[in-house]
């Protein structure tokens, strides 16, 4: 590469010297302003451009002229190909004859070799540009191999994804989406695998005491009312509320007031002391409803305590709610949380607060707890009822638009007795 510098008064006149001496195929590196000298002729402000060529201008070849014709025992001077030259300068001394005939016009002149010449001596321009195309070439062919090879793998890739989608008996859509039939066969799959033990009360005669657990926000206290309605009015059975929420304002306000409505007795038990007396008080109920504290999953002192205080009285039963809101990974995190507490069952809450069961389901199908009841919005006590695979299968497969109008009908058929 030929890289020079050039100075002049302004970029039209530098560039002209630009192409003046390197040609049109030059490259402008840098371009600056040059301060003005004084006491110059050149005091005016000047500019600088740094412009390169690729390809260095090839020399013209140049026959030297060979010695005279008369001198003895001097070999003549070969150029190219061995060839003798075909000019001739004579020594000092002699007179100046005519100008040699060029060589093409001397008789016996080679064909072949004026060719090879012609060749050899091309001009610089016509040399640089023979260059510049030859690389332009290059880089085309270059742009137009990645290109191909660019199609070919997205191509390779689809084929190779429709092969396999053959040879498993899939058979994928235009839009790229596994067959629907397809997934219907894995979601009924991972359906069968759920475990369905609806909530049992009154099979013994000492009172079922049951105690809803799970981190804040899952709706424990308002799936405590549904329970507690759904078994006095709906079953006709004897019921009380307990609650162990001494952390959040008005927990205690919310459930006395439900209490109070469905006309049940309704205690707080801040202590182990006061929770262990008032299970005591209630031995005549069918059954006991433990409305407890919501913390953090990520809390190991909440745990603790709450094993501490459930191992006061031997039969109580924890039940876990789940929100169907949250993340696959919170609820694995809540599974392995309350484990060390014998869950006896999981509680499905706020199954109307969303339209993907996906993860639910796939989560579920994959522990051994098993699913008792379900709660399907926040009014009390309507939208509750216990675990059916009939009813998971209608959310589960086809959706909360079709599961809601199978709750209206089984609601009016179930509160209008």
């Amino acid at each position: 590469m030929r890289i020079k510098r050039f100075e002049a008064s302004d970029t039209y006149s530098a560039m002209a010297m630009v192409k003046e001496e390197l040609g049109e195929d030059a490259v402008i590196l840098s371009t600056r302003n040059l301060p003005g000298k004084s006491g110059s002729s050149r005091g005016g402000p000047r500019i600088e451009v740094v412009a390169a060529m690729e390809y260095d201008p090839e020399p013209e070849i140049t026959l030297p002229p060979p010695e005279a014709t008369g001198t003895e025992g001097r070999r003549p001077k070969t150029v190219g190909y061995g060839y003798q030259s075909v000019r001739q300068t004579p020594p000092k001394g002699a007179p100046r004859q005519a100008a040699a005939k060029p060589a093409m016009e001397q008789p016996g002149f080679d064909s072949r070799l004026s060719a090879e010449l012609s060749a050899r001596t091309l001009p610089a321009e016509k040399a640089g540009k023979a260059a510049k195309a030859a690389q332009v070439h290059f880089e085309a062919n270059d742009l137009r191999l990645r290109f191909a090879n660019f199609l070919r793998r997205q191509y390779c890739a689809k084929e190779e994804l429709d092969g396999r989608a053959t040879s498993t008996g899939k058979t994928a859509q235009k839009n790229g989406r596994p067959d629907p039939k397809q997934v219907a066969k894995w979601r009924d799959k991972i359906i069968d695998q759920l475990q369905i033990t609806p909530l049992s009360i009154g099979i013994s005669k000492a009172p079922t005491v049951v105690a809803l657990i799970g981190p804040t926000g899952v709706g424990k206290t308002t799936t405590a009312a549904k329970i507690a309605a759904w078994y006095s009015i709906h079953e006709g059975m004897k019921v009380a509320l307990l609650s162990m929420d001494c952390y959040r304002i008005g927990a205690t306000d919310q459930l006395r007031t439900y209490a109070k409505i469905m006309r049940l007795p309704c205690e707080i038990a801040l202590r182990k002391k006061d929770l262990q007396t008032a299970l005591l008080r209630h031995q005549d109920k069918d059954l006991i409803i433990i409305d407890t504290a919501g913390k953090s999953p990520y809390d190991p002192n909440h745990i603790r305590e709450l094993g501490e205080w459930f191992s006061l009285k031997s039969g109580i039963e924890p039940y876990l709610i789940l929100s169907a809101t949250c993340k696959k990974e919170d609820l694995q995190q809540i599974l392995t949380t309350y484990e060390p507490l014998k869950i006896k069952g999981l509680i499905l809450s706020k199954l109307d607060e969303t339209r993907a069961y996906a993860t639910l389901c796939q989560l579920l199908a994959g522990t051994a707890l098993p699913i008792s009841c379900l709660c399907t919005g926040q009014r009390v006590p309507e939208d509750f009822l216990l675990a059916s695979r009939e009813f998971l299968q209608t959310l589960f497969g086809q959706g909360w638009q079709a599961a809601a109008g199978e709750l209206a009908t089984e609601a009016q058929c179930t509160w209008t007795q």
